[in-house]
């Protein structure tokens, strides 16, 4: 029993290690991946198609650029210079895969692994009038890293094995030793069954003991769920508010550190401009962040609020943004519905769910309010917009969830409007109800039941 003990530790132990190491190496691998990229576009920004796309003008960049290869290509993917290897000119690169992405999209990026052993180049292609920039560079490789740190990971399997050897030995020998000593004293009593013989009278003595603990072990374990939950959502929360804030971030940082270096006045005016649209991200971020965990501390009493009013007011405020979308507004509200709620709850609740309708229409959409009064009032809000997958229709609530999977979404919301209009809704005890279909569009509906009278 030790033995296994002990080699099921030290087995343990090694798996872990080289599995975090693996973990870790990838993790790192693609995020300084993500850095260079994000570098070789800032590096691409630099370059104006006025300054010219021949040899000597790819020199002269590559030097600018802290020797970093520029490579420019016609509009069908042949090679007009290249600032590390000359001879390239006259070639065909229309068939990799950062030209064809950059082709389809406007630019493009791809890895590959590199001549050098452990190194892989980066490369970044941009459309630039005419003609195609690419720039690239070489930076170590996922091999290169594990490589790399391999003498010094064996060093570490041995020392933890070692280690956890001996920690086992010696646990174990405390374990067994009051267990074993037990076994001798409880050995005048009933015998019980057990698959190691030294355990059978604890075996028994737990017996005895199961029904005067099993509901104190249970509410333990109710308790214990419960912190686990709590913990893995709190730990969720902070690795999503962390993922949207490095964007932002990032992208200060880097056109703040662009700023230092020579630029013209609209390259300039274009980099302020950036920090300052980023900087109103990440404040409106923060705004929502704490507006969407102020819920949970807010406990003043509801009161009758006029609901009608509400989506009048709110319509006319987004009104200039359907106009420039073309978007045709249908209303269709009784006067004068109430609910037992507080105003800003149910602006908080109807603007998203506008607000949404708005932005993830199509061009020359429409979008149709629906309000009805009576015992239990509904409020429905439709759009013509681009839909919902049927798995995504209950992530779409979930706190930094959004439809468009590119970060941040191409339509800039954060994935908390749809995770507050949920939870107000859970407060007050509302039915929220979600249609779509993909490609034709969505409704959300709110049915107001008395539920608990508070939001």
């Amino acid at each position: 029993m030790r033995m296994r003990i002990m080699l099921l530790s030290v087995l343990i132990s090694v798996i872990g290690l080289t599995m975090y190491a693996m973990i870790s190496v990838q993790i790192y691998g693609g995020y300084e991946t993500d850095l260079v990229i994000r570098s070789l576009k800032v590096y691409a920004k630099m370059y104006e198609r006025s300054d010219g796309a021949d040899a000597e003008v790819a020199g002269e960049l590559s030097e600018k650029l802290e020797g970093v290869r520029i490579t420019f290509l016609s509009a069908d993917g042949t090679v007009i210079a290249d600032s590390e290897i000359p001879s390239l000119a006259g070639t065909d690169h229309s068939d990799r895969e950062e030209f064809r992405e950059a082709v389809a999209t406007g630019e493009g990026s791809a890895v590959r692994e590199s001549a050098s052993a452990g190194m892989a180049s980066v490369y970044y292609c941009k459309k630039a009038g005419d003609i195609y920039l690419r720039i690239s560079v070489e930076a170590i490789s996922t091999w290169g890293l594990l490589y790399g740190m391999l003498p010094m990971l064996i060093w570490l399997i041995v020392l933890e094995a070692l280690l956890c050897g001996i920690c086992a030995y010696i646990f174990t020998s405390i374990i067994l030793k009051p267990v074993q000593e037990l076994v001798k004293k409880a050995a005048l009593h009933e015998k019980t069954e057990s698959k190691y013989k030294e355990l059978k009278p604890v075996a028994d003595a737990m017996n005895r003991l199961t029904e005067a603990l099993e509901e104190k072990m249970q509410e333990i374990e109710s308790e214990k769920e419960q912190v686990v939950k709590a913990n893995a959502s709190k730990n969720e929360f902070i690795a999503n508010i962390t993922h949207e804030m490095n964007t932002p971030l990032t992208s200060i940082k880097g056109f703040a550190e662009l700023l230092t270096t020579n630029l013209s006045d609209e390259q300039r005016k274009k980099a302020i401009k950036v920090i300052i649209g980023q900087g109103d991200r990440l404040a409106n971020l923060v705004e929502c962040v704490i507006n969407y965990n102020q819920l949970d501390n807010d406990d003043l009493p509801p009161y009758e609020v006029n609901v009608s009013k509400i989506v009048a007011e709110t319509a006319e405020i987004l009104a200039p943004d359907m106009e420039k979308r073309g978007i045709k507004l249908i209303r269709e509200t009784e006067e004068n519905v109430t609910v037992m709620s507080r105003h800003e709850r149910v602006v908080e609740v109807f603007g998203n769910l506008l607000r949404n309708a708005i932005k993830y229409n199509k061009e020359n959409g429409t979008i149709r309010i629906l309000l009805k009064g009576g015992e239990t009032p509904v409020l429905r809000v439709e759009d013509t917009g681009i839909g919902i997958a049927p798995e995504n229709k209950e992530k779409i609530f979930d706190r930094f969830f959004t439809v468009d999977k590119s970060h941040g979404g191409k339509h800039g919301g954060f994935g908390l409007g749809l995770a507050m209009v949920k939870k107000i809704c859970n407060r007050a005890g509302w039915n929220l109800i979600v249609e779509s279909e993909l490609g034709v569009g969505t409704a959300f509906t709110i049915e107001f039941t008395h539920g608990k009278n508070v939001a």
